[in-house]
């Protein structure tokens, strides 16, 4: 039996190896359960990274018009796309869409992503814009 500590690849195809084969009784049900708790936060994280970029794409369009360029757009439309692919691939992380302390934390951290760019500091403290229906919509552009 591989140790989960010493070789993690080689645990992970002997425990599903065991799962497929039937072994229940053999699994590390433990490390197994924390794997996938460490899978469902990865997508989490994903998920908030993608958002804050987008975010963080708008806020600096918002106010500095002239960031507004083709790679801009194309920026948008990139971080849209995966944003929507990992919500078809896991409809549950669209629950975080909902949750205030989800959008402060991902706000905070487009928020800080901006100022440090671009050195502006007269920005809003909390998200201005609908996350469903103007930051996720595909021709929805701040003005």
């Amino acid at each position: 039996m591989f140790a989960y500590n010493k070789d993690l690849a080689a645990w992970a195809a002997e425990q599903a190896q065991l799962l497929r084969n039937g072994q229940v009784a053999q699994l590390d049900t433990d490390h197994i359960a924390e794997e996938l708790e460490s899978l469902a936060r990865s997508e989490r994280r994903t998920l908030a990274t993608c958002m804050s970029g987008l975010l963080a794409q708008l806020l600096a369009g918002q106010y500095q018009p002239e960031r507004k360029t083709a790679v801009w757009h194309a920026t948008i439309r990139s971080e849209r796309r995966e944003i929507r692919q990992l919500l078809e691939e896991s409809p549950s992380l669209a629950a975080n869409l909902s949750q205030s302390r989800w959008r402060d934390m991902v706000w905070s951290s487009a928020y800080a992503e901006v100022v440090t760019e671009t050195g502006l500091d007269a920005l809003p403290a909390t998200c201005p814009w609908s996350l469903e229906d103007q930051v996720l919509a595909d021709e929805w552009l701040p003005v």
